[in-house]
């Protein structure tokens, strides 16, 4: 009986100290914001271009560890929306993840600097990208 008790206290310590970590407030204070920086195109001859680039990052209610991303990029000083959704964030590894139909995004947090890329599904990294955190 005391074991039993012992292992379903390990059981719901090891939950809960998971369920901390997606639902830790540091970690939305740390990704939540706006971040500015710049991508550069890695497929050379493709319709793709090195561009400034504006993500706006908000945590989502009720949705732990899920972020709300709108991708935009700079068009003759004004933001232009590129793309938005949900993204995923792993507080362990710092790193902030989109997979879509096209590829997957992957964006690792080092302070208030955050860089990663664009992968094709076939593997090909198609962009690489520079971000820092407004202050």
């Amino acid at each position: 009986m005391k074991v039993m008790r012992g292992l379903l206290f390990i059981s719901l310590f090891v939950g809960c100290a998971g369920s901390m970590a997606q639902n830790d407030p540091g970690a939305t204070d740390m990704v939540a914001g706006v971040w500015r920086g710049h991508s550069v195109c890695m497929v050379k001859d493709s319709p793709c271009h090195d561009e400034m680039n504006v993500y706006r990052i908000s945590a989502i209610a009720g949705k732990p560890g899920i972020y709300f991303v709108s991708g935009n990029k700079i068009v003759d000083g004004k933001e232009e929306v590129m793309g938005t959704g949900e993204w995923r964030y792993d507080a362990s590894a710092h790193v902030l993840t989109y997979e879509f139909p096209r590829g997957v995004f992957r964006l690792k947090m080092d302070g208030g600097k955050m860089e990663g890329d664009l992968k094709l599904p076939d593997g090909t990294q198609f962009r690489q990208i520079f971000l820092e955190k407004d202050k």
